[in-house]
């Protein structure tokens, strides 16, 4: 509404307007006056329906309405929870469904771990002759995961020195990493004095024997002078102690294989490359009957069973080097051939350099004037 209309409407109300002015006045208002009322009518038809679409506040209306929706509401979410439980229930089940179809098809089973687990045991033996094996065990885990774990034992007659496990994982059937509770360094050929042309020293490591009490036990890593048959070692060394009254004498003899290491030579006959719990037939009751009766002959250092166990040895190192670069280093072995210190042992047998001796101090002293002696190192002792 413009100035000019208020002014006109200002002298309408106080008559001041002429009879032509005031009748155009009185047809605008007119025209106002009809629009002001078709915009009332309006808004009340638009507030009536709007009311009808608003339910009534009528407590016993709403109930029946009220009760429907709780039911919907609670069949909604009872729905929910039976999908969701329903949809774990599956995944779980597919979860174990596959981990056993994984693992029956390619986890190690039963008789191939136990053929794994003895290979570990003799190759921890064989490159780490200060220990022994007394506690070996196989884990499962879900999709062909398994763990091979051997404990070893560094003990001077019942004294327990220190220990440590091996434990090699496994996936899918093969090895894929080890770890160990306490580092074990491999002895290699620069470990060993007659081996790196050294001085010869065959008295020094004697001197901590000679102030040791009565009683005293003692493991000590003889250095020859010159490469050892068993039975030459027999004559040498074990023939000079007593094991009278005093701790049994546990000897274990170490041969360098290649140029790198030094190991020793468990005997293979008290080693189970298959599974000793199926129906034993008449062949394998006779090759039990053999193991024995090799077995004594190893204990009384017979050359020719002591050859045969190396070479099995060997043999084991070649079938399982894989297993050894997991255990100790990706390109172990990678530049000696077995085969050539296979064919080399066939030939001239198995020559020890070294031996691990565990006695009676007094008893260990009786080798001081032993010719064959390089030099003597005092590993551990025991003091009773």
């Amino acid at each position: 509404m413009n100035n000019e209309f208020q002014e006109k409407l200002q002298l309408y109300k106080e008559g001041k307007l002429s009879q032509n002015v005031m009748a155009e006045i009185e047809c605008e208002i007119d025209k106002f006056t009809a629009i002001t009322d078709y915009l009332n009518d309006d808004d009340k038809a638009f507030l009536e329906e709007l009311k009808q679409q608003i339910p009534t506040d009528n407590g016993e209306e709403n109930r029946p309405t009220k009760i429907l929706k709780r039911r919907v509401n609670l069949r909604i979410i009872m729905m929910t929870a039976i999908s969701v439980l329903s949809i774990l229930i599956i995944i779980i089940f597919l979860y174990f469904l596959t981990s056993k179809i994984t693992t029956s098809l390619f986890a190690l089973n039963i008789k191939e771990s136990y053929v794994k687990r003895a290979a570990i045991v003799q190759l921890a033996e064989m490159f780490h002759p200060q220990y022994e094996s007394h506690r070996s065990g196989v884990d499962k885990s879900p999709f062909a995961q398994q763990n091979i774990h051997v404990s070893l034992d560094n003990t001077v007659g019942n004294t327990l020195i220190d220990e440590t496990e091996i434990k090699v994982s496994y996936s899918f059937g093969r090895p894929v990493k080890s770890e160990t509770s306490v580092a074990l360094p491999l002895l290699q050929i620069e470990d060993l004095a007659l081996l790196n042309s050294h001085e010869s020293d065959p008295i020094s490591g004697f001197k901590i024997l000679e102030k040791a009490p009565q009683g005293t036990k003692a493991k000590i890593l003889v250095e020859f002078n010159k490469p050892l048959t068993p039975e030459q070692l027999k004559e040498h060394f074990i023939n000079q102690i007593s094991i009278v009254d005093t701790t049994p004498l546990e000897i274990i003899p170490l041969t360098s294989i290649g140029s790198k290491f030094v190991i020793t030579n468990p005997s293979y006959y008290q080693f189970t490359p298959i599974y000793p719990y199926d129906n034993i037939n008449k062949k394998n009751a006779k090759q039990i009957q053999d193991n024995n009766l090799k077995q004594t002959q190893y204990e009384n250092m017979d050359n020719q069973t002591h050859k045969e166990s190396f070479i099995s040895n060997l043999n084991l190192i070649k079938s399982n080097k894989r297993l050894l670069q997991v255990m100790y280093y990706d390109d172990m072995f990678e530049n000696i051939n077995i085969d050539d210190i296979i064919k080399q042992v066939e030939n001239n047998g198995v020559q020890y350099v070294g031996v691990y001796i565990s006695a009676d101090c007094k008893e260990l002293l009786k080798l001081k004037d032993n010719a064959m002696i390089h030099c003597v190192r005092v590993q551990n002792i025991v003091v009773w």
